[in-house]
């Protein structure tokens, strides 16, 4: 007697089973095959001074003052060195001081320190450096550069000057000059204290 053999369907294959780890790592290559974009950064290079004369022995300060997004605020004056030209920083920080507070007799006595800082511009992240110089003169008058966005200029005495200034790195700056012309330095209060280093006028 012939045994029909009837054969006998096997089930399907499961799906292989991937284990979180091999789940994680497959997102991570998913991101990293993602294009990266990367910020574009523009290194900028400025100098600007302390102008000061004295006044019955007194010591001045020439503030200049501009318009910003926050208001009317006070600054030292400042500006790009020409690199294009090979112009030295000391005399980039002469040359600006001359045009945007009308000071011609002008005499740099020494570099009182650099400040650095960096802001948010509509091209790139600027990252800037700039070097001040403590300059003498005997001149009066000042012409603030109105081209340059400048309203008002003046002279003040130098422990007033700390206090106006809008930026925390300026106030450091003049800090230096008092400490050098006399010995000493005006104390500002916490509350008085400027806490903005970022600056968008150069």
């Amino acid at each position: 007697m012939n045994t029909i053999q009837q054969t006998v369907p096997l089930p399907p294959t499961p799906p292989p089973v991937r284990s979180r780890f091999q789940k994680a790592k497959q997102h991570i290559s998913r991101v990293r095959m993602r294009p990266v974009k990367h910020k574009k950064v523009r290194r900028e290079l400025s100098a600007g001074g302390v102008a000061v004369r004295q006044e019955r022995g007194l010591w001045l300060v020439a503030l200049l003052k501009t318009e910003h997004r926050r208001g009317q605020v006070w600054v030292l004056p400042k500006g790009h060195v020409e690199l294009d030209k090979k112009e030295r920083v000391d005399d980039a920080a002469k040359r600006e001081v001359q045009e945007e507070v009308g000071i011609i007799d002008l005499v740099v006595r020494q570099q009182l320190g650099t400040t650095q800082f960096v802001f948010q511009a509509e091209e790139a992240l600027v990252k800037k450096t700039v070097h001040y110089y403590l300059m003498v003169t005997e001149q009066v008058a000042l012409k603030p550069q109105e081209e340059e966005g400048f309203i008002d200029a003046g002279w003040f005495p130098i422990g007033v000057a700390i206090t106006m200034l809008e930026y925390d790195t300026d106030q450091d700056i003049v800090a230096k000059a008092q400490i050098i012309l006399e010995g000493k330095t005006t104390r500002i209060p916490k509350k008085q204290k400027s806490r903005r280093s970022i600056r968008i006028h150069s």
